[in-house]
């Protein structure tokens, strides 16, 4: 019966003339105040629910499968603007990189083939901001041909973690003494295809560098590999640097094969070194031997690495502090 059908009378119910139905006063005030008193339920549980779900960070979100609607129920730490209001605005919002693949796990869920929707994935604002969200949802209503109608899940903003992540991958990447490339870092960044010439690639080992460390201390040898670090910046800037362990180092310049090129930047790094006193007073010097390999085709790393160290023990034995060429 609805609302229409029913007139107000001070006293008792019955039915009007008109077949409405007549409510008493008295009940339409209780009415009224179970009314309230829902309204004053829901809203103390939507509260509950807010403050549990601040504490995990989690956004609720329900879809209509049929019509692509999206409503989220608690917006954390988002705006309102933010969340999209249509499934086609979300997919818009989409990474490019990540946009196929959390697309291809949310219709298989839709599909049946898969009991959940799971995905990590980013988000671009208008303004190229990059979010990264972990979402995951279950279909909890189908039409009578089991179709889906209603998915709901949950997403939460993991954007500070994924930042933390690539932070310590980088990390285990670096040498924390120099700055440079680690073996680790360098056979990631180099150690994945052949690398495609005009290039080179130098092995730097350095003379007595032992001794420096007996002599002097560790602190003192430190300082000699931290300012081989901040030479190889300063004059390779745009070369792929490491410590490949130790006291040797790697350099791998691409586009360069002249070999006056690469002997004259030799030749600098042997005079920064010769001139480099590792303690104040001290007459002993550090030496380096440098060994450069050379391609203009495509060579692996494991290959260049292993003709620029052949060359580089060319080198020693020339009586060390000295660079020798290998060409390919």
């Amino acid at each position: 019966m609805t609302a229409s059908e029913y007139k107000l009378r001070p006293i008792s119910e019955g039915v009007a003339a008109d077949g409405t139905r007549l409510i008493a006063a008295d009940e339409l005030t209780g009415l009224r105040a179970e009314l309230a008193r829902l309204e004053q339920e829901n809203r103390q549980l939507q509260e509950k629910l807010n403050a549990a779900l601040d504490g995990t960070g989690l956004c609720l979100w329900q879809g209509l499968v049929q019509t692509g609607e999206l409503r989220v129920f608690n917006l954390q730490n988002f705006q309102a603007g933010d969340m999209a209001p249509h499934f086609d605005v979300w997919r818009a919002k989409l990474h490019p990189d990540d946009s196929e693949r959390a697309q291809y796990n949310y219709f298989s869920h839709l599909a049946g083939k898969t009991p959940f929707y799971e995905a990590e994935y980013r988000t671009l604002s208008p303004q190229g901001e990059v979010t990264w969200l972990w979402d995951r949802g279950r279909v909890i209503e189908w039409d009578e041909e089991g179709r889906p109608l209603r998915i709901m899940g949950a997403h939460i903003d993991i954007t500070q973690r994924k930042e933390y992540e690539r932070r310590l991958a980088e990390q285990a990447c670096r040498d924390a003494l120099t700055g440079l490339l680690n073996r680790q870092g360098l056979r990631q960044s180099l150690g994945g295809e052949h690398l495609v010439g005009p290039a080179a690639l130098l092995f730097i080992d350095l003379d007595d560098f032992k001794e420096i460390n007996d002599l002097f201390g560790h602190v003192c040898g430190d300082r000699v590999l931290q300012r081989m670090g901040e030479w190889l910046h300063e004059l390779a800037p745009q070369a792929v640097c490491g410590r490949y362990g130790g006291d040797e180092f790697v350099v791998y310049l691409a586009g360069v094969a002249e070999p006056a090129t690469l002997a004259a930047l030799a030749e600098v790094l042997l005079a920064r070194v010769q001139a480099f006193a590792p303690a104040p007073g001290s007459a002993l010097r550090v030496g380096m031997s440098i060994g450069i390999a050379v391609w203009r085709g495509e060579l692996a790393f494991e290959t260049a690495l292993d003709l620029a160290d052949r060359a580089m023990y060319q080198a020693k034995e020339q009586g060390k502090r000295a660079w020798h060429l290998l060409q390919v």
